[in-house]
């Protein structure tokens, strides 16, 4: 598949303590026609049922996004042409002493005084969002563990076929195989290696048994709390016995 996808952010205006920032992601996708363009911010609602099978993805991120922007008093607009691809776009107010979450997320304040060592762990990372993959890979190299990718369930059962990995981080919802398919594969030769699922749903009963069911160790939400995602890693390795 070939694409692009532009991300933008331009000063729009500031003062002394705020700044206004024009924030546009454009894509070169299918588009959007006019008559569902008001839908798509609907729960669980994708442009068309090949989507999800396809791509990965509930139908949730952009009910979301239009939330949080709403408590930000801000509004997520939409301008799209089937074929040519669509331009979301949103104006946000934030203060100039913002920390960004990435390093918020990955200094040592936030889990103590003490920096988190995972020297010599090996882990897997099965993601298929770049920023999620961004979060979590920065996260756990900062804390010195040796960090591997795979983008769906089906990479990621060839790699723990064929390598040694101390703990494998497995998304749920992805396009080609999801989490829980993949993990039922990698339990018909690997019953060893601790797999936790990563959701961006709150862990309940139904998420935790169907990741039990199909061989998981555990369940992790998204975002990463930097203290949960260290404890998690360190209860599922060797690194528990150190």
């Amino acid at each position: 598949l070939n694409g692009t996808i532009i991300i933008r952010v331009e000063l729009k205006s500031k003062d002394d303590t705020h700044l206004l920032l024009d924030f546009s992601v454009e894509d070169t996708g299918m588009g959007i026609p006019k008559d569902k363009q008001e839908l798509i911010f609907e729960r669980f609602t994708q442009v068309n049922n090949n989507i999800t099978r396809d791509f990965g993805g509930s139908g949730l991120g952009l009910t979301i996004i239009k939330r949080l922007l709403e408590l930000q008093n801000s509004r997520i607009e939409l301008e799209s042409e089937p074929g040519k691809g669509s331009r979301f776009y949103f104006t946000l107010s934030v203060k100039k002493d913002s920390s960004l979450f990435i390093e918020e997320a990955m200094s040592s304040t936030s889990m103590g005084t003490k920096k988190p060592d995972l020297q010599g762990i090996r882990i897997l990372l099965v993601e298929d969002v770049a920023f999620n993959v961004l979060v979590a890979e920065k996260m756990l190299q900062n804390w010195n563990a040796n960090v591997e990718l795979a983008n769906n369930g089906a990479i990621a059962v060839e790699k723990i076929r064929n390598n040694h990995y101390d703990l494998v981080l497995m998304d749920i919802q992805m396009p080609v195989m999801d989490g829980y398919t993949a993990t039922t594969e990698v339990r018909k030769f690997n019953t060893e290696v601790p797999i936790i699922a990563l959701t961006a749903s709150t862990i309940n009963f139904d998420i935790e048994s169907h990741a039990a069911k199909s061989g998981m160790n555990g369940c992790i939400t998204k975002p990463f709390n930097p203290g949960a995602l260290f404890s998690i890693i360190v209860n599922n390795t060797h690194l528990l016995d150190s």
